[in-house]
């Protein structure tokens, strides 16, 4: 099925991470995920469980290679990332996109929890990490966020 110029697929490329207002350099994968917490309520009147929302929580993982570029300083490399963890940092975080359509940015707060370095023979050497949301994921269009 031949696709309409007014649909387009949104490409992996199309949405990255910002950490502290900058890339993390050589990335290869980000995925955000959002739960919400369903509590149980229970009463003596009620013949089953009823559920109510409770709590959002949210978290970022993110995976890249690990490349050394001194040219490039407007990136936080898989080193920066580390660093950010042995520090126990708070950083800003958001999520946004580079390409005229997609307008919603999220952004927030949060701690990146985890980080793990791959360096297989014979392969390229990757690193991954997890962050952690501290506080509310806030949407806004990225013309609110210039």
């Amino acid at each position: 099925m031949p696709e309409s110029t007014s649909k387009r697929v949104v490409q992996g490329e199309d949405i990255i991470i910002l950490i502290d207002d900058k890339p993390t350099l050589h990335a290869t994968t980000h995925s955000l995920k959002v739960d919400l917490e369903l509590k149980d309520l229970r009463t003596k009147d009620t013949k089953g469980k009823e559920k109510y929302p409770g709590d959002i929580t949210w978290s970022v993982d993110g995976d890249g290679l690990v490349v050394i570029d001194p040219t490039i300083a407007t990136s936080h490399t898989s080193e920066d990332v580390l660093a950010l963890v042995l520090a126990k940092k708070l950083v800003k975080v958001v999520l946004k996109s580079p390409v005229s359509g997609l307008t919603k940015t999220y952004s927030g707060e949060g701690y990146i929890t985890s980080f793990s370095l791959s360096t297989p023979a014979g392969d390229n050497s990757t690193y991954n990490f997890s962050l952690s949301g501290s506080g509310d994921l806030t949407p806004a269009t990225n013309n609110e966020q210039e």
